[in-house]
């Protein structure tokens, strides 16, 4: 009888999780903007900075449109420079030395919306690690597991703004949210990729649902 007994609360106990890590996530969405809007946000134009360390700032411009196709480029001097793009199919960046378009092998495309909206329907599992302290905040530390795929997002246990996320790629770290149209965007990301340098992006004008013509994906 103890041992069907534990079983159960085993069971229990992982059903309290996954509702709860679906609970904070749902919060998430809801208090930045509401599923509905993220689910009709089908464009975004984002200019700002990206600086490397205190000497190397540039303007960056990036735009990206469902559900594949990005173009993120480098303004220096008032010329635009293309760091990468992406058709939908085939990925490019900018060669300087013949000033064409060159093809990118091994691109892993960049997905328009976060793993986190319709998680369930993209076929992750959701699990609640735990409440721990970050930068000396109470924070929701949430799993999404698909297949060998886990990322991992850390939200705040007060605000439910998403303030960490981790995955196979990089660590990013976001901070200073402000509401554009009905959204809520994080303003300020710090980034470290794996085997990289920290990079720190500060967005100073971000445009939702903007009209990109289609020739911006167009690198050939």
């Amino acid at each position: 009888m103890n041992k069907i007994f534990a079983l159960f609360l085993l069971i229990g106990i992982g059903f309290l999780n996954a509702q709860s890590a679906d609970e904070i996530i749902d919060k998430h969405l809801e208090v930045t903007g509401g599923i509905e809007a993220w689910n009709n946000l089908n464009s975004i134009i984002i200019d700002g900075q990206v600086s490397i360390d205190v000497s190397d700032v540039v303007h960056i411009k990036i735009e990206h449109a469902r559900p594949y196709f990005k173009r993120v480029s480098y303004i220096v001097d008032g010329k635009e420079m293309l760091s990468e793009g992406f058709d939908g199919e085939q990925a490019y960046t900018y060669n300087e030395l013949d000033g064409n378009y060159k093809k990118l092998a091994n691109y892993q495309k960049d997905a328009f919306e976060t793993d986190i909206l319709n998680y369930k329907k993209k076929g992750f599992k959701v699990s609640l690690v735990g409440k721990e302290k970050l930068n000396s905040k109470d924070v929701f530390k949430v799993k999404l597991t698909k297949n060998t795929v886990e990322n991992y997002y850390w939200f705040d246990a007060k605000s439910y703004q998403l303030l960490k996320e981790q995955n196979e790629l990089e660590t990013v770290n976001y901070s200073d949210f402000k509401k554009v149209g009905k959204l809520s965007f994080a303003h300020r990301m710090e980034a470290t990729p794996v085997g990289g340098k920290e990079y720190v992006v500060i967005f100073e004008k971000i445009i939702p649902n903007a009209a990109i013509p289609a020739e911006r994906f167009i690198f050939n």
